[in-house]
């Protein structure tokens, strides 16, 4: 007797997208409410993210590892060259993602993660999604860049500066991502879900196509409840903010333009004429690699003068320091 069987369903990873500071981690904490697991080794919350990152230690370290193999530092404009990804070490590291995620996640039937630059960083992903045979469906948090740049001053005023956000807003957004096409997308306006929790995660669920029963239900319910808070928007921006903002660069207001348009259900995400201009977006952003390398160049030597110990700029600030404390 023949005993007909199934293949193994292919295992489905839910992949958190979005440039710094444009609400991944609360958004990554809604996925979670639609029955994606994220693993029981989440880094703990604590300093610019109180409520968590609800990112998972082994694929953070990962990722750091990653980050500095490819020579990115935490404000770094260099575009990666595309021999970066087939280096030794980076080879070495894609086989250790492999079996770190099938031992992490290779029985869960629907699990996910978050980094905050894993866009950056999507051919070296894209690689360990493909060699284990998962299903890949994006999630793209999406935040107006003039709310990204107040995020960060908060943090850092240097890189609050309009103009520096921008870049690094487009830097970890513009190159990779129309790797993502052909996939599962959901593109996600952090201040919609500030606004309307439930309806946000409904429409994720829907264009990742992923179900929602009576426990997801009610863990939207809880999360919208009790997660979000509206100490979690600093400030509100329209699109046309944006696109009458002389400090904006041009190439961010159109990206944005068209993830907007995303997020707000204006446009699908097999949209022919979206990934068209991407394409020309894309190619533009990399026209400016030269002035991007020299840009770090530049700031790598201003960041050693300004922290060296002996340099005169830390001996000034000790005699200000000093007569402050008199």
């Amino acid at each position: 007797m023949i005993i007909s069987t199934q293949d193994k369903p292919r295992s489905i990873a839910v992949v958190v997208l979005g440039a710094g500071r444009s609400g991944t981690s609360a958004i990554t904490r809604g996925v979670q409410t639609l029955g994606v697991d994220l693993g029981d080794r989440l880094r703990p919350p604590g300093g610019k993210n109180p409520t968590g990152f609800f990112e998972d230690q082994d694929l953070l370290a990962l990722n750091q590892r990653l980050k500095r193999l490819l020579g990115i530092r935490g404000h770094s404009l260099r575009l990666i060259t595309p021999a970066l990804w087939d280096t030794t070490e980076v080879r070495a590291l894609h086989e250790e993602a492999v079996n770190t995620v099938r031992e992490r996640f290779g029985h869960a039937p629907l699990w996910g993660f978050k980094y905050g630059r894993t866009l950056r960083m999507l051919p070296f992903w894209q690689r360990v999604f493909a060699e284990l045979d998962m299903d890949v469906r994006y999630v793209l948090a999406l935040r107006n860049p003039l709310s990204v740049a107040r995020s960060r001053a908060q943090l850092n005023p240097d890189r609050g500066r309009q103009a520096w956000s921008d870049m690094e807003w487009l830097v970890n957004v513009a190159p990779y991502f129309g790797r993502v096409q052909g996939h599962a997308l959901a593109a996600v306006d952090f201040d919609a879900v500030l606004s309307d929790p439930a309806a946000q995660l409904e429409r994720i669920a829907a264009l990742l196509q992923l179900p929602l029963g009576t426990s997801e239900r009610k863990a939207i319910k809880t999360y919208a409840q009790t997660f979000l808070r509206p100490g979690m928007r600093h400030s509100q921006y329209q699109l046309s903010d944006l696109e009458h903002n002389p400090e904006v660069y041009r190439l961010v207001t159109e990206a944005y333009g068209w993830l907007h348009r995303l997020a707000h259900d204006e446009i699908k995400p097999d949209d022919t004429t979206l990934w068209a201009d991407w394409a020309r977006i894309e190619s533009a952003v990399l026209d400016l690699a030269p002035l991007l390398a020299e840009f770090d160049s530049l700031r790598c030597r201003l960041d050693r003068t300004l922290w060296n110990p002996a340099s005169p700029i830390q001996a000034l600030r000790q005699v200000w320091r000093d007569l402050r404390s008199r």
